[in-house]
């Protein structure tokens, strides 16, 4: 569902009846945002002199989205012990493709936040994911089908194999992101995870793939970091964010902490960053050169 919508339907949720000041107020979207949902959506509402209410299939469409971004009953509450297990089936972090793991309080920080958000309901993909988050998010208690793109087997037969013996909604696609995305993939989603690679170039292509497999009101989950000594490395980042046309809605400091990356102090930020009508990808097409570097740590 929307976004808007979903907020705008949550505050008339309790069969209240506002006027379109208060629907304002409290769902906390613009009157533009407000207008635009009332009449794209006539049949969830009733409007009578001025005020607003949700109509009965106002309140069905609520009930379901409710419903579909509320964890799993049969989630496991010891969910975090096994994503531990899972972890521990990787071999070392492969440097060539500037992996460094982070933690599992880490990986659960994530999935929690992700989950409460709701996006595994809205379309959920992952751009990498040698961290195995999104098996995080379905052992914490999404209820609808992720997607993970990585180029590295190894992470895909572990998801793989989980995904079977659990019977995880969980479509795993094997693919170089240097390689156009499939078509079919394209706006498909409202929401994309990555921990992309450090070097700029590398950043600048994940950001770019995300930014085609969004949807219009799509948000883009973003992790870097760098060292105080070398803050012109994140400008470099924010600014390709910024060229990129992506809104920064959030910026949780020092929310991923890695068994490795020193040279960052272990640790880097994550950006929430939502589409905007001026979005547009900083690549297009085939990519050439080198994403990676051995170098530098991930961040």
């Amino acid at each position: 569902m929307y976004e808007g919508a979903y907020r705008i339907l949550r505050a008339l949720g309790d069969g209240r009846s506002l006027d379109r000041d208060e629907v304002v107020r409290e769902s906390g979207e613009a009157s533009s945002v407000v207008r635009e949902v009332l009449e794209r959506y006539p049949k969830w509402f009733e409007i009578d002199g001025g005020r607003v209410r949700c109509s009965e299939r106002g309140l069905a469409a609520l009930a379901r989205e409710l419903v579909a971004r509320a964890p799993r009953p049969e989630a496991d509450p010891d969910w975090r012990p096994l994503y531990e297990a899972m972890a521990a089936e990787r071999g070392a972090p492969k440097r060539e493709l500037d992996q460094v793991y982070v933690t599992a309080e880490t990986a659960v920080r994530r999935a929690e936040l992700l989950v409460r958000a709701g996006e595994h309901q809205r379309g959920l993909i992952f751009l990498g994911d040698d961290d195995l988050t999104s098996a995080a998010v379905q052992l914490g208690g999404a209820n609808r089908k992720v997607t993970v793109v990585d180029t590295d087997t190894d992470v895909l037969g572990i998801l793989s194999k989980h995904a079977e013996l659990r019977g995880w909604e969980l479509d795993v696609v094997h693919h170089d992101l240097r390689q156009p995305m499939a078509r079919a993939m394209k706006g498909r989603f409202g929401a994309v995870f990555t921990d992309p690679p450090y070097a700029v170039e590398g950043f600048s292509l994940f950001v770019s793939r995300a930014i085609e497999l969004l949807k219009p009101d799509g948000r883009l989950y973003v992790c870097f970091g760098q060292s105080r000594r070398a803050s012109e490395r994140g400008l470099q980042k924010q600014r390709a964010l910024g060229e990129a046309g992506l809104l920064v809605e959030a910026v949780f400091e020092d929310f991923n902490q890695y068994e490795g990356a020193e040279a960052i102090g272990s640790r880097s930020a994550l950006w929430r960053c939502r589409v905007t009508p001026e979005t547009r990808p900083l690549i297009r097409g085939e990519a050439q050169g080198s994403l990676y570097t051995s170098r530098s740590p991930r961040g």
